[in-house]
Formats: C-alpha cells, sequence, structure tokens
C-alpha cells in the first residue's frame, strides 16, 4: 500500500532492513531477556513502562535507563538468557521468499540493526538468512544508532549505493526516522511491529502488511 510521502519514485537498487521484528519474531523472547535481567540484577520485576522503554535503541541504552550504574551487569544478564533461548525466534512468514526474489532481481540487500555484530550475524545464521545480504551494519559501526541517520548511511556506503537508491524497511519508528534522515525511501513493515499507530504517525513512503508488498515497492 502506497502512503504519499517525499521519497523519490524508481526501481530500488538497495533494500535495508532492520532485524527485529522485521525479518525474525524476536518480540517475546527480548521481552523475556530483559525481564530475566531485571529481576537477576535488581532483584524486581520489571514496570511495563521499562520493559518496554526504547524499544529498538541499542541495549545498553535500555539497560542504562532502567538501572543507571549497573547498564552492563543488566546487558550481560540479558545476553546470557538470549543466547541460552535463541532458537526460540524465526523467521516471519514470507521472508525468505522476499529476499530471494529481491536478489533474483539484483537488488543488495543489508541489514541495520540495533544489535551487536557478533550477535546479529548470529541470529542470521541460526534463520537461514546470512548468505542473502550483502552487509550487516550493527550497533558498534556506527557513533549514533537509529534513529540516527549514521547507520544507514554507513550501509549505504558498504554496498557502494546512493541515498536515492536506496529503501529501509522496518517495524519501529526509529527506522522510519533514520531512513529519513538519511535521504532514503522508508517502508513500515507491519508484519511485526508492536507500534503500528506511532509508524503509521510517521507518515513512511509505503506500508506494507506482508513481505511481498516490499517487492512490489522496491521493483515498482
Amino acid at each position: 500500500m502506497r502512503v504519499p510521502g517525499p521519497g523519490p519514485e524508481g526501481r530500488g537498487e538497495a533494500v535495508l532492513f532492520d532485524l527485529d521484528g522485521t525479518l525474525v519474531d524476536s518480540f517475546a523472547l527480548i521481552a523475556a531477556s530483559f525481564a530475566h535481567a531485571v529481576r537477576e540484577v535488581l532483584g524486581r520485576d520489571p514496570t511495563e513502562a521499562e520493559l518496554y522503554h526504547r524499544w529498538g535503541a541499542p541495549l545498553r541504552a535500555r539497560a542504562e535507563a532502567v538501572a543507571p550504574g549497573r547498564a552492563a551487569e543488566l546487558a550481560r544478564a540479558y545476553e546470557r538468557y538470549y543466547d541460552a533461548h535463541q532458537d526460540q525466534v524465526a523467521v516471519f512468514p514470507g521472508v525468505p521468499e522476499m529476499l530471494q526474489a529481491l536478489r533474483e532481481h539484483e537488488v543488495r540487500l543489508g541489514v541495520v540493526t540495533s544489535k551487536r555484530r557478533h550477535r546479529a550475524v548470529r541470529t542470521l545464521e541460526a534463520v537461514g538468512l546470512a548468505d542473502l545480504f550483502d552487509c550487516v551494519v550493527a550497533e558498534e559501526d556506527a557513533i549514533r544508532p537509529k534513529p540516527a541517520p549514521d547507520p544507514v548511511r554507513g550501509a549505504l556506503r558498504a554496498l557502494g549505493v546512493s541515498p536515492q537508491g536506496a529503501w529501509m524497511v522496518g517495524d519501529a519508528p526509529f527506522d522510519v526516522l533514520a531512513a529519513r534522515s538519511a535521504g532514503v525511501r522508508s517502508v513500515a513493515a507491519l508484519w511485526g511491529t508492536r507500534e503500528r499507530e506511532e509508524l503509521l504517525a510517521l507518515r513512511p513512503d509505503y506500508v506494507a502488511t506482508e513481505p511481498s508488498e516490499v517487492v512490489a515497492a522496491v521493483l515498482g
């Protein structure tokens, strides 16, 4: 579904994807890992606001907001739990077919995530998607995370593509804002979002209710 927006028209040369909530369904595991970490480190259950505060931000930033001065400890507890239960992460239906269709049309693919690189790559390998991507831009690859444009610009440099030839697909407001700041077209991925209204309020260039609609938008 097209939403009127400022993005330029034309077939895409590259598509950048957020990871969690866009390519893989990891919402339940992320929430469970954060709740476990808060209980282990702080000895209490997290509030709902703490659990979902700054969803999509780097782990250390979320941890610092909940446990100032103990963010590293909380992040380690989170990572231990997440790694032990990573088999709970699954690819969203239609995502492999979407990626294959784009590659068949020689569209370059990248991942732009707030995860640490080793964890992002491990996730992609675990669900069988790693070989489909030309680059992965992770937390440590940019000075400023999304919604700043830095990670998106880093992916464009890695792929050798101009902003006008690229798209950014994501399930969070941070993804749309980062795309807009970097001058690339944005696609709101509604199949995995927990922030539908906030996402649509930003008026992304396109809205996709299922992965196949991304292919149609990018290829025109």
